[in-house]
């Protein structure tokens, strides 16, 4: 694989890993239609995700340390807190697992399937609008937001595990659900981005078998992703909480529509 190719990717990869945009199915598009790319699909996506995942762990390096900390020092009402915010992402996790474990071989297949992308990155466009409108109000409404239970960890891990098909959001769908549950705009982009380290790592772990083959470019896009994906989560958060997901969702459904012009009209 060219140099560039990986770079293109990487970046392509850290941008819309955390961005409400989908990065599979971002993927899928540009493995779609660059031509230079002559590897397998899946094993490049999996090295990608690895590079995304360090992102995560560098910046939520805090958080996950008071949480890990927190399951061998009690005491104190801050631990008590993070061992729940814990137990709640481990909750969270299962449907994923699950379902991740369950259909690994159909979901794999959805990843070649580019006519399947710009209908979902349709669904996502409205999970970003009513979360945004719909739980504004809910917020206003209820000044004593409530934090995450084990029912809302289980709804939101729910749309996390529907978010493994190509072009659904996993950021966006569980942000958006967070805020319909009514959780404050930075708890749900907080534990959105927090439940999606289990899964990422879980992904990555699973697939490692499809790495048959490795190309010193390959570094590249790990490198990429993982510098831009700070980046992404940074503007995510900053983006749910001055309220501006309306913007990722008219370029989702701007982005579906010429998607679908280009394979069913054109």
């Amino acid at each position: 694989m060219p140099f560039y190719v990986a770079i293109i990717l990487g970046i392509v990869q850290g941008l819309t890993e955390f961005l409400p945009v989908s990065s599979s199915g971002h993927l899928v598009i540009a493995q779609h239609y660059l031509t230079d790319f002559s590897g397998p699909p899946l094993p490049f996506d999996v090295l990608l995700h690895g590079g995304t995942l360090i992102s995560l762990l560098i910046y939520f390096f805090k958080d996950i340390k008071a949480i890990v900390v927190s399951f061998f020092k009690y005491g104190s009402e801050d631990g008590k807190e993070n061992r729940r915010l814990g137990l709640m992402i481990i909750v969270g996790s299962i449907p994923a697992g699950f379902l991740g474990i369950l259909f690994m071989d159909f979901f794999e297949s959805l990843f070649t399937n580019i006519k399947i992308v710009p209908f979902m990155f349709l669904i996502t466009a409205v999970f970003l609008l009513v979360g945004e409108k719909m739980g504004k109000v809910k917020i206003e409404a209820d000044d004593n937001t409530k934090g995450v239970g084990i029912k809302e960890a289980l709804i939101i891990g729910a749309f996390q595990a529907f978010a493994i098909i190509p072009g659904i959001s996993r950021s966006g769908s569980t942000i958006a659900v967070g805020l319909l549950l009514g959780l404050k705009k930075e708890s749900a982009a907080r534990f959105s981005f927090l439940l999606s380290i289990p899964a990422v790592s879980g992904a990555f772990i699973l697939n490692l078998k499809h790495l048959e083959s490795f190309n010193i470019s390959y570094l590249f896009g790990v490198f990429f992703a993982a510098g831009v994906g700070l980046l992404a989560i940074k503007l995510t958060i900053g983006a749910v909480v001055v309220k501006k997901l309306w913007v990722f969702s008219l370029y989702l459904v701007i982005l579906g529509l010429i998607l679908i012009a280009f394979n069913y009209v054109i």
